[in-house]
């Protein structure tokens, strides 16, 4: 039986937030790092959840931070069912060469080194419990090379690299770990109506994620999914 507890870092980003609240209606308990109150605050007016959302202090980019959150959790629950990550920021509008080193260093900070701390505490946590669900949100541009959005194609591919890693070093094993990417902008709540009538919802993703938590989405087996429309997410979970 899934243990119903989960870490969702990047919880209170406009993708983040619609997986939080959906894990939440589903009954479970889910932790969020968060770097300031006032952002956790947000969370909790829009997802709900009482006392089984946990809001905790933690920069995701300095390892002891993790690891404290680490600690913190271990504390309040047994064990995790289901850690999502999907962090990073974006930066656009530069050739590969000019790129200022100072930004290199902070994108990869952001982008790799936090998902590396997160593994190294929380997927290491799935193996000694040799059961749970590891899920990475990737970038769509982990699949395409375009001038001036280089580095964050080179960042979401070693996002994506990282989780087929891990997925074959999880084999024979009770952890399970994917990839999951939608091939489209995700509309969250920040776009308004500019999104298209087929970009997924943040909602749609999180019952997808609960799903392969659960064993009830497709291909449960295979770690890399990619979500191509609204229509095709809500036709796979069945959602009226």
């Amino acid at each position: 039986m899934v243990a119903k507890s989960a870490l969702v870092a990047g919880g209170t980003g406009g993708i983040g937030e619609g997986i939080v609240k959906v894990l939440l209606d589903g009954g479970w308990t889910v932790f969020v790092p968060v770097r300031g109150q006032e952002t956790g605050e947000r969370l909790r007016a829009y997802a709900g959840g009482g006392d089984r959302l946990r809001i905790v202090k933690a920069d995701l980019s300095i390892r002891e931070d993790v690891a404290a959150l680490h600690q913190r959790i271990r504390g309040e629950t047994p064990s995790l069912g289901l850690v999502v990550v999907s962090v990073g920021s974006s930066y656009y509008g530069y050739s590969l060469h000019k790129i200022p080193q100072k930004e290199w260093e902070r994108l990869i900070s952001e982008n790799l080194t936090t998902h590396f701390n997160m593994q190294h505490e929380f997927l290491a946590q799935l193996h000694e419990q040799n059961e749970g669900t590891y899920v990475t949100l990737t970038g769509p541009e982990a699949d395409f090379a375009h001038p001036e959005t280089g580095l964050m194609s080179i960042l979401a591919a070693a996002q994506k690299m990282m989780a087929r890693v891990e997925a074959l070093e999880t084999s024979g094993t009770g952890v399970r770990v994917f990839s999951v990417t939608s091939s489209r902008p995700i509309a969250t709540r920040a776009r308004g109506e500019q999104g298209g009538p087929d970009w997924i919802h943040p909602e749609e993703l999180g019952h997808y994620v609960e799903a392969l938590a659960l064993r009830r989405a497709p291909d449960c087996d295979e770690p890399l999914h990619v979500l191509e429309t609204r229509s095709q997410v809500r036709g796979l979970l069945k959602l009226s």
